[in-house]
């Protein structure tokens, strides 16, 4: 078994299972609270569990997924519940941030339906992260 640093500091490895053609691996964050993205309030209280299943950068031209085990929390002050936030993952995408990056940077030095091809992603799906990449770097300048 590859012993890894993720290099993603708010998570820990809970488990790694490499396969043929890519590795699984399960994460957690390292914090046991939350602030409530409706109040502010911080919480410790969790709700309940999910998995997310989020791609990241490549290991020795191996695919990587991520496990992320999400801790639902629920507010004691205003009673919503409310997942986890990530530095490193954007809400309700797929993949993380560094992965969306090299993505783009691929694709500035060829076509998007040539680095599809070669990191097995959808071209639609690599369209959208180009131009929401470009629109950031465009609007910073």
């Amino acid at each position: 078994m590859l012993s890894l640093s993720l290099g993603l500091p708010e998570f820990k490895v809970i488990k790694h299972d490499q396969f043929a053609d890519y590795h699984l691996i399960s994460v957690e964050k390292n914090s046991w609270e939350e602030r409530c993205i409706h109040c502010g309030f911080l919480s410790s209280i969790v709700h309940d569990r999910r998995t997310r299943k989020v791609r990241d950068l490549p290991i020795l031209n191996k695919d990587v997924y991520l496990l992320i085990h999400v801790k639902r929390y629920k507010c004691p002050n205003c009673l919503d519940v409310f997942s986890e936030r990530y530095e490193s993952v954007l809400p309700r995408k797929h993949q993380t941030n560094r992965l969306r990056e090299y993505l783009y940077q691929l694709c500035l030095g060829t076509t998007i339906e040539c680095v599809s091809s070669k990191m097995n992603i959808p071209y639609t799906t690599l369209k959208r992260i180009f131009y929401s990449i470009a629109e950031k770097v465009f609007n910073a300048k």
